[in-house]
């Protein structure tokens, strides 16, 4: 029997995601080394891409990749907690667009408490209201209200939660946002994250919610600017220009940052796309076709 590993990073990429998979890879082997193994699911990598991460990625030793049978990445990355319960604990959910700027040993020691970790997304103020579309989960939902808070950065135990790690995945293709349309069931909700706050709340599970800062932990808004102040061993220190808090990740939610638009929209931000360039940089993935 295969022992269970306590603690793991995961992610979700295709092949237009690679590079902030790289970046992504890159940042969490500079705070962590190779003392946790990543589990990739492949949602459309090309062959050339699974080999440099096989060959060329500074955590290959301790890289798996997953194949996907899911239509997307969205997804895939719904069936990801699921897939991983027989083989992980605690397991730190993270989107390829975002790269770690701090040590994540915090998060899961909270995760293995109990908690679900994430962080406001949105508004720091604004909840989500669920109106009667969300009678599709329960009509018991509708006129409720819950914190918005992002499935970018999610972390939990899959055993203690394994209710919602399965029923995330098993309604991976009935949101509204897929590319059937969510037939027959067509459950409301942006994206992945709208799916995954609505059965958060249909399980009753917002007690166990901890919900970190929106600006050091998702900045969906990106209104502020970033200062390194520090580089040390492949590592940066970066201080939020709104809070003067450490920032403890940084995420490109708009255009991404290795694309043009990206670049625009993210230079107006202090050291914001520095930080993606610096990890992006730190093990150079190799020239691809």
């Amino acid at each position: 029997m295969t022992p269970v590993l306590p603690r793991a990073f995961a992610t979700v990429s295709d092949a237009g995601y690679f590079p902030g998979l790289w970046a992504l890879l890159n940042s969490v082997h500079a705070y962590h080394g190779a003392d946790l193994p990543v589990f990739v699911f492949d949602a459309g990598l090309t062959s050339r891409q699974r080999l440099a991460l096989a060959s060329a990625s500074p955590l290959r030793g301790r890289l798996t990749v997953l194949p996907s049978q899911a239509p997307g990445a969205w997804e895939t990355k719904q069936q990801s907690l699921a897939a991983l319960l027989p083989l992980v604990r605690t397991v730190f959910l993270l989107d390829a667009d975002l790269v770690l700027t701090s040590a994540m040993d915090d998060v899961f020691a909270k995760a293995e408490e109990g908690w679900i970790v994430s962080s406001r997304d949105g508004d720091e103020s604004g909840d989500v209201v669920f109106d009667g579309e969300y009678a599709r989960y329960s009509p018991g939902l509708v006129g409720r209200r819950m914190p918005n808070f992002n499935s970018g950065a999610l972390c939990l135990d899959t055993r203690r939660h394994w209710d919602l790690c399965f029923l995330w995945g098993a309604a991976s293709e009935s949101g509204t946002y897929s590319a059937l349309g969510g037939e027959p069931l067509r459950l409301p909700g942006h994206g992945d994250q709208g799916v995954l706050v609505a059965l958060v709340a249909l399980l009753g599970k917002e007690k166990d919610l901890h919900l970190n800062g929106m600006s050091e932990w998702c900045d969906s808004w990106g209104t502020h600017p970033y200062r390194i102040v520090s580089r040390q061993e492949g590592r940066l220190e970066v201080i939020n220009g709104k809070t003067g808090r450490l920032q403890r990740l940084v995420h490109s939610s708009g255009p991404k940052w290795w694309t043009p638009e990206g670049v625009r929209d993210l230079e107006r931000f202090g050291d914001k796309l520095e930080c993606f360039r610096h990890f992006a940089a730190a093990e150079e993935a190799p020239a691809l076709p």
